[in-house]
């Protein structure tokens, strides 16, 4: 493989993700929605639970980590949105990315990530926002980091903690 075949980060420059309510129990008409609509416009999209998503740079990175472990041959999945989904999530698993990071009969805000082409957002699905220091606090414990890890890791942004758990999946796939 050529070093220009690897995709750099500059290639999620198209990444576009937004929140979304929706009523608890609708979760699986939404996905069917939301995936027949990117379909018909050849869009790639992935929805998560959002309080397992901690911002753009988490989904960013999952992404270039998805796109590069594709074009190295290196998947577990034919598909961009469960690649990505594997990374986001810090698992090895596919099953176990899905349990952690799928929008279930509970959820009430997912987090509609277009990951690849066009794809418009319906009318009250927000950008996202940056996250304020407890909600951070509160989704990093979802991924198995305390609040005193989070404490020792000096000027640094809490939130940057997940960059490191997406990069750790390339360590756990082998």
């Amino acid at each position: 493989m050529t070093a220009s075949a690897i995709p750099e980060i500059a290639d999620t420059e198209g990444l576009a993700a937004w929140e979304a309510t929706i009523p608890k129990g609708t979760a699986r008409s939404f996905l069917d929605m939301v995936s027949k609509e990117a379909f018909s416009t050849g869009a790639q999209v992935m929805i998560t639970r959002a309080e397992m998503t901690l911002g753009i740079d988490h989904l960013r990175s999952a992404l270039y980590h998805a796109k590069r472990s594709m074009a190295l041959g290196t998947n577990a999945s034919d598909s961009l949105p469960m690649e990505t989904l594997l990374y986001a999530s810090g698992e090895r698993q596919l099953s176990a990315a899905i349990r952690k990071m799928s929008a279930d009969e509970e959820t009430t805000k997912v987090i509609v990530a277009l990951l690849d082409g066009r794809f418009q957002p319906h009318e009250g699905w927000s950008r996202l926002r940056v996250l304020d220091r407890e909600e951070v606090f509160k989704r990093l414990s979802k991924f198995g980091i305390s609040r005193k890890e989070i404490e020792t890791i000096g000027g640094r942004r809490p939130e940057d903690l997940i960059l490191e758990i997406v990069a750790a999946v390339d360590v756990l796939k082998k």
